[in-house]
């Protein structure tokens, strides 16, 4: 009898602390980029289906910016760390393979530094051209253009001052006497780079951040200034060909208000080819804000099937260089690209001198050394594979806790991607059924506490079911070559 007793007493503990156990390793029950704890988890074994017939967004790449003379910065610093600092960035097989550049159209302004400010405008006076002064962001577009990334696009914090309304590059609002101006200066720039400087500009950005009050280069608009000012902009890159693409929006926050009037009228929502947004949340200064304050689904930009680009995102506080703020980002990009239907994704700066959270590597003018962020890496878990032109599968699944999956495919090259996060303290178990194509293996590359963008041995898939073993608080991608589609 007394066994019996003891028995009984072990198992009402037992049932007493699973619930609360459950509880703890709910998704959203754990502060953001804290790896989940061990122990009972709804699922034990995460399971999907991915079917090589589904196909959801196009990728158009992930990016960062050398905005703000960082760019500069980099290009004066010593070899051979320079160079080992742009592998790290753009390289394919020494980093996280960056594919698109994003850039700061210079305004002319006189804020800041020569190693924190704008540069020069192309147009400094009304009909006056200028192609000199922005040597750093070419030099850092060629230099990542040599190590594979292929796509650069530039966005226009101000206007030059000349064509505002308070004569400043500061504040104020672009003159509507002047949006003819601004339409021709647009296309200059575009045509421009490629006829003096031999880079083709993928992208350009009506603005950025038009809701902001700052003390360096800015401008208002509100979402009818935008609607209207398209409507000088769509007949001047008709006129002079340019088939770059138009970014409108690229609000401090995640919202596509700023260019509902345009998508709304007919004649501007057909060159509204990108509707840009930020992820910046309320708690940015703190370690990991909650990543609802970042995401959420665009829905007039999906209905009418917009690409969208989140251009721009950071942690501005306190830098967090260890593997708990690399799963929070691969969090927050996952989110974005997975859930939200995000086709081309950036961090705020590549690189840059200051310790904060604004940029993934950190250079030391005084001692000529850098350091790198997780950040980087598990970014590269979904940068180095993904790459421009491939299209997101959406995956069927049944996760643990803690574990994220997406799925991508190059139909071209018959390449499946899949990236797998696991924020757990402990390892999961991960099994993928393959749907309408047939694999034989597939190489893993991960990256955890201990490990960047590590290639592990091959797996073999079996029956079209990947099984795999994600290693406690890490990213891993998954590369295979699909050898029969059905």
């Amino acid at each position: 009898m007394e066994k019996r007793a003891v028995l009984r007493l072990i198992i009402c503990a037992v049932l007493a602390i699973i619930p609360a156990c459950i509880a703890h390793s709910q998704p959203g029950q754990q502060p953001a980029g804290a790896p989940l704890p061990g122990g009972i988890s709804l699922t034990a074994v995460s399971t999907g289906t991915i079917d090589w017939k589904r196909t959801a967004q196009e990728i158009d790449g992930f990016g960062a910016s050398g905005a703000f003379h960082m760019a500069g910065n980099l290009m004066n610093f010593p070899e051979p760390q320079r160079s080992e600092i742009l592998d790290i960035l753009f390289s394919q097989t020494k980093g996280a393979g960056l594919s698109i550049v994003r850039n700061f159209v210079g305004d002319g302004g006189s804020w800041g530094s020569a190693t924190n400010g704008p540069s020069p405008s192309i147009e400094p006076q009304e009909g006056v051209w200028n192609w000199t002064g922005d040597e750093d962001e070419i030099w850092l577009m060629r230099e990542a253009g040599k190590r594979g990334c292929i796509r650069y696009t530039s966005t226009v914090w101000s206007p030059p001052a000349w064509m505002k309304t308070n004569n400043n590059v500061v504040g104020g609002r672009l003159r509507p006497d002047k949006y003819l101006a601004y339409a021709e200066y647009l296309s200059m720039y575009i045509r421009g780079y490629k006829e003096h400087h031999g880079i083709e500009i993928h992208s350009v950005s009506l603005a950025n951040e038009p809701d902001v009050t700052v003390k360096y280069s800015s401008c208002y608009w509100n979402g009818k200034e935008f609607n209207e000012f398209l409507k000088f902009l769509i007949p001047v890159f008709e006129r002079d060909k340019i088939t770059a693409k138009v970014i409108v929006g690229e609000h401090s926050a995640w919202t596509e208000n700023p260019v509902l009037e345009s998508l709304e009228d007919t004649v501007t929502a057909k060159r509204v080819d990108i509707v840009g947004v930020h992820a910046y949340g309320t708690a940015d200064r703190g370690p990991f804000p909650p990543i609802s304050q970042r995401s959420g689904p665009l829905v007039e930009s999906l209905k009418l099937k917009k690409k969208i680009w989140q251009t721009e995102a950071a942690n501005l506080g306190r830098n967090y260089p260890d593997i708990r703020d690399g799963l929070y980002w691969a969090k927050v990009l996952h989110t974005h690209v997975a859930e939200n239907n995000t086709s081309g994704w950036f961090y705020w700066w590549a690189i840059s001198q200051y310790p904060a959270g604004g940029s993934m590597i950190h250079m030391d003018t005084k001692t000529n050394t850098y350091t790198v962020d997780k950040r980087l890496y598990t970014i590269g878990n979904f940068s180095r594979f993904v790459r421009p032109g491939y299209f997101r599968i959406p995956v069927d699944s049944e996760v643990a806790p803690g574990v994220l999956v997406s799925a991508y495919k190059n139909e071209q090259q018959n390449k499946l991607v899949i990236v797998a996060i696991n924020e757990n303290v402990s390892t999961r178990k991960l099994e993928l059924r393959l749907n309408n194509i047939t694999a034989t293996s597939a190489t893993p590359c991960r990256t955890s506490a201990t490990e960047n963008l590590v290639n592990l041995p091959e797996l073999k898939i079996v029956d079209n079911i990947l099984k795999a073993t994600l290693a406690p608080g890490c990213v891993t991608t998954f590369v295979t070559t699909v050898t029969q589609i059905q």
